[in-house]
């Protein structure tokens, strides 16, 4: 327990709490500094204000009446029950009348104010208050003091300034304590993830983080780690096929190659044995470079940055294409046709681009069998993207298989007696993703041998 808590105060989300309660103490302090002196002040302003008038009147009623008129009216006025205090006093200070047994410590000069502190209640429950007034001293002598009792006044800024003060200790604990549960919550998803990282580094490459419905942040990385992992799984095995896919392929040109060099060397010199024996044994080593360059070429196209495109005319690439391929159809007696409109552009390098086609091209004449038909079309479809297809009536190829076969080295053969490394369509998916296109394989034209396959690469318009 403690370590869980040592880890939620170490969290963002706790510090981000604790910051939320430190500006809402602040922002409540300010409030209650702010109210506490605009009442108090206004509440000042008000009773002197009172005072003020209640002075004026009974300096009017000495003027009218003398002083037994206005001690008159200090008793009935003090006699009645109010917030207003009074007190008559005679010019050496003695008191005639009023709410007061003595003249309180104040000055007394005309038109002063009077703040003061006197003693209220009874004799076993006295309480000492706070008046604001005004005193002075009227004509001939007689000194006048008219008050407010600030007491109920100071008890409402009592109680607001409690209400604040609640108010702000209630948001502190609920701050603090949002701040440790959504921390607690924080560390639970950070260490699910934590694990799933630490599992899949112990070499279990199928673990996943957690998701939940929520769809919050924390849901976007798990997410983001899995697509990650995914594509890390697919990369190892696909490392690890590709290991067994190129020693398979070379076990087998590299094994012919010692034979005939052996046989030939078992041999009578012969020159033109011997020649033949070179000859093939070259065919082998070329065999064997060729894949090395394919894997190279691969590789270099997945890793490099520098890459300088310009628009590329797309439409004379097909076309000499097709020009070039035509009469190789023809000898495997396949029909080959192609459509290919005029002034298709794409932003790109041209010879990835046309070695795609190539690719594409050549695999659709290596799996048509004799009499089949193969069509190649280029054209701006309505979205703008230019669009190249080739289109066989072969076997095609299922389903399932069509976005595997476009991995590296995957080859549907499991014999492998097929010339090929099983990188030509690798190297599709590789020059679409660099130029920002698309590949995908669909069903073609059907014949005798199968649904076909229309392999189709999209790339944007420059």
């Amino acid at each position: 327990m403690r370590a869980s808590l040592s880890a939620v105060f170490r969290t963002t989300t706790f510090r981000l709490a604790l910051a939320q309660a430190a500006v809402f103490i602040l922002f409540a302090a300010a409030l209650l500094s702010y109210v506490y002196v605009t009442t108090a002040v206004q509440l000042t302003r008000e009773a002197e204000q009172a005072a003020n008038g209640e002075f004026a009147a009974l300096e009017q009623i000495y003027y009218q009446g003398g002083i037994k008129r206005l001690n008159q009216e200090v008793i009935e006025r003090a006699a009645a029950s109010g917030q207003l205090l009074y007190l008559l006093a005679s010019e050496s200070g003695a008191v005639i009348s009023g709410d007061f047994s003595a003249l309180p410590q104040t000055p007394a000069g005309a038109g002063e104010r009077a703040a003061f502190t006197f003693v209220a209640g009874t004799q076993n429950a006295p309480e000492r208050r706070r008046a604001h007034g005004r005193v002075g001293r009227l004509l001939h002598g007689p000194i006048l003091l008219v008050a407010r009792d600030m007491g109920e006044a100071r008890a409402i800024v009592r109680r607001i300034t409690q209400a604040v003060w609640t108010g702000a200790i209630l948001g502190l604990l609920l701050s603090l304590v949002s701040g440790i549960l959504a921390s607690r919550q924080a560390v639970r998803r950070i260490q699910d993830i934590t694990r799933t990282t630490r599992e899949v580094m112990a070499g279990d490459l199928t673990r996943r983080a957690p998701t939940r419905v929520a769809g919050d942040e924390f849901d976007v990385l798990a997410s983001g780690l899995n697509a990650m992992l995914i594509r890390l799984e697919k990369l190892v095995l696909s490392s690890r096929n590709a290991g067994d896919s190129i020693a398979h392929d070379l076990r087998t040109p590299l094994a012919r190659l010692r034979q005939r060099l052996e046989a030939a060397l078992e041999c009578h010199p012969n020159s033109e044995t011997d020649r033949e024996a070179l000859r093939a044994a070259a065919q082998e080593t070329d065999a064997v470079l060729a894949t090395f360059n394919a894997v190279l070429r691969l590789a270099r196209l997945q890793t490099a940055t520098n890459w300088q495109f310009e628009p590329v005319d797309v439409s004379a690439i097909v076309e000499e294409l097709a020009e070039f391929y035509g009469p190789v159809a023809e000898e495997q007696n396949l029909h080959f046709t192609a459509e290919v409109a005029v002034g298709l552009f794409a932003k790109g390098d041209r010879s990835l681009i046309n070695q795609a086609l190539a690719n594409l091209v050549e695999n659709a004449l290596k799996y048509t069998p004799e009499g089949g038909r193969v069509h190649v079309r280029a054209h701006r479809r309505a979205d703008g993207l230019i669009e190249t297809s080739i289109a066989d009536s072969g076997p095609g190829i299922p389903m399932e298989d069509r976005e595997r076969v476009m991995e590296r080295f995957v080859r549907l053969e499991a014999a492998r007696t097929t010339p090929g490394a099983g990188l030509g369509l690798s190297l599709v998916v590789a020059v679409a993703d660099l130029h920002e296109g698309r590949f995908v394989l669909e069903d073609g034209l059907s014949g005798a041998a199968g649904p076909g396959l229309r392999a189709v690469l999209t790339m944007p318009a420059p």
